[in-house]
């Protein structure tokens, strides 16, 4: 006997291959069968006729480890179909911890986590801990870089010494045999903008001979945009590891054709067998980090004495004058374009334009942007911003090239609850919601059947995730029932905690985790370490 049974859907097995009519049987947490079930006996039967049924979504670039301990129910997560989630993104993840990197992430976890202490040091006591609560999706772990290098060195942003170095290879072999799915560099960003290349190929090579992945925020998509992936390129072949660019789109001031100049790097280094690849998010509007446009030289004594220091006319001055990094619109001052995030302490602004603040405030748009940063004090690299980071025709060759997986850039949340107010963007809603309703079903942008792999086999092939991903008999039972005339992304950047709708089951590991549009809360998802 079947512990459920989906009758009568259009199955897109998530291969790319055209639906087909079918049954599909569930048993012991496993797809059981696939094809004419109509004599099986179920203990649960759900009527999919005119439904498409699905693997379960799989998002390869999330940062919902910032929000899972306060949301172990998934909520956002499983509304949307998504059954599995690849986090630690951009060089970031909540451990290993020493005492040098202690109180920045108690901070971080406080932050996005409300409630939740952190109670632990290693990477494998990190696991445990989210073992212990049970989790409603599955859940792949990448070590970040920044949590790595702070452990070692602090908050200094200078360059490891060879000593240093060592020290990182050793919590990164430790980390990846306690079950990292893999390695992450956010090289934008404090503190990874300042490892050397020598210092990568060290710590790639380790994950090489670790058989897992490194994924990269790339130094920049900005000017130097081909040359950022030239080198990550360079260094991932250097050290024979298997490489995945993390939302590889243009932004201003990109030089023209350098994003497919980028794309055709990607190709020869196939060819040349270095298994690399991107992804893109699915909104023409991105988050961002707003002290990322910050001289590295404000941070060298730490970052509460460099958010002391932009309270002093002359530095402050200074930083004005060298600011031309990662995002050009602020050194642009293309200031209705770019608005405030999350903050601690400045979120009675969040959503408006610098534009906006600075005429409500009769300040220089970039004085506000620099309070708003002073203001965060220790917390000075956490704060947020987002604007239109794309144009719509470049998201649609985005979304259409053959190397690009589609991924949320978000983390899982709840539209009740301490961390409804802290969501900044409606990925954590509806990304997925997004690409089937407006850019497939209405847009045309993709086959519906091509944008399913694209969320399930292409990010669970280049994670190692072996038995997600396709709906075959014999893999786990991770499965969506949508319906492809309605579904649609309800949030906004105005109202980011709305629930999609149309997505009707999923299944998390065999048990109903959505029933009916309604969330079950079952927690039966897993901690997954990739081979």
């Amino acid at each position: 006997m079947l512990d459920a049974v989906i009758r009568g859907g259009r199955v897109v097995d998530g291969s790319g291959a055209p639906w087909v009519r079918a049954d599909v049987g569930i048993a012991g947490g496993k797809i059981a069968a696939i094809g004419d079930l109509s004599a099986a006996a179920a203990a649960t039967a759900i009527d999919a006729t005119g439904k498409i049924v699905a693997p379960g979504f799989i998002d390869c670039h999330s940062h919902s480890d910032w929000s899972l301990l306060a949301n172990r129910d998934c909520d956002s997560t499983l509304a949307q179909g998504v059954t599995t989630e690849v986090v630690g993104n951009c060089g970031m993840s909540y451990a290993p911890v020493g005492p040098l990197n202690r109180e920045r992430v108690e901070t971080d976890v406080a932050r996005t986590s409300p409630g939740a202490a952190v109670a632990w040091t290693t990477f494998g006591e990190y696991l445990d801990h989210v073992r212990a609560g049970g989790i409603g999706a599955n859940y792949a772990f990448l070590v970040g870089h920044a949590a790595i290098r702070t452990a070692v060195i602090g908050s200094e942003e200078r360059e490891a010494r060879p000593d240093e170095v060592a020290q990182m290879e050793r919590l990164l072999a430790q980390a990846l045999e306690e079950g990292a799915a893999g390695f992450s560099t956010g090289l934008e960003f404090v503190p990874g903008r300042v490892a050397t290349v020598d210092e990568l190929v060290a710590l790639s090579r380790v994950v090489a001979a670790a058989g897992k992945l490194h994924t990269s925020h790339q130094r920049t998509r900005n000017e130097r945009f081909v040359e950022s992936v030239q080198e990550i390129l360079g260094v991932c072949e250097t050290a024979g590891a298997r490489l995945q660019i993390s939302h590889n789109n243009k932004r201003l001031g990109a030089p023209d054709g350098a994003w497919e100049t980028t794309m055709d790097l990607q190709e020869a280094a196939r060819r040349r067998g270095l298994d690399v690849s991107c992804d893109t998010t699915s909104y023409t509007a991105g988050l961002g980090i707003m002290a990322a446009v910050l001289p590295p030289w404000l941070f060298d004594a730490g970052p509460a004495e460099a958010a002391r220091r932009l309270g002093d006319r002359t530095i402050r001055r200074k930083v004005k004058g060298d600011c031309r990094r990662y995002w050009l619109m602020i050194a642009d001052g293309l200031w209705d374009r770019v608005r405030l995030g999350r903050t601690t302490n400045s979120d009675e602004y969040f959503g408006r334009t610098f534009a906006e603040l600075g005429e409500a405030l009769r300040k220089d748009p970039m004085d506000v942007y620099l309070d708003v940063l002073m203001n965060e004090g220790a917390g000075i690299a956490d704060a947020g911003m987002f604007g239109e980071v794309k144009s719509p025709e470049h998201l649609k060759e985005l979304m259409q090239h053959p190397l690009v997986s589609l991924e949320a850039d978000a983390w899982t949340a709840s539209a009740e609850g301490p961390l409804a107010p802290l969501v900044n963007h409606p990925a954590s809603f509806g990304w997925t919601a997004r690409i089937l309703g407006e850019y497939v079903r209405e847009g045309g942008w993709l086959r519906l059947e091509e944008a399913i792999k694209k969320m399930t086999a292409m990010p669970a092939a280049k994670f190692g995730l072996r038995d997600r991903g396709l709906l075959r008999p014999g893999l786990a039972a991770d499965v969506v029932v949508f319906d492809a005339e309605t579904v649609a992304d309800n949030a906004s950047f105005e109202r980011p905690a709305v629930y999609p709708s149309g997505i009707e089951h999923v299944f998390v590991n065999g048990t109903a985790a959505v029933r009916d549009g309604a969330l079950r809360r079952a927690r039966t998802g897993v901690v997954l370490s990739p081979a």
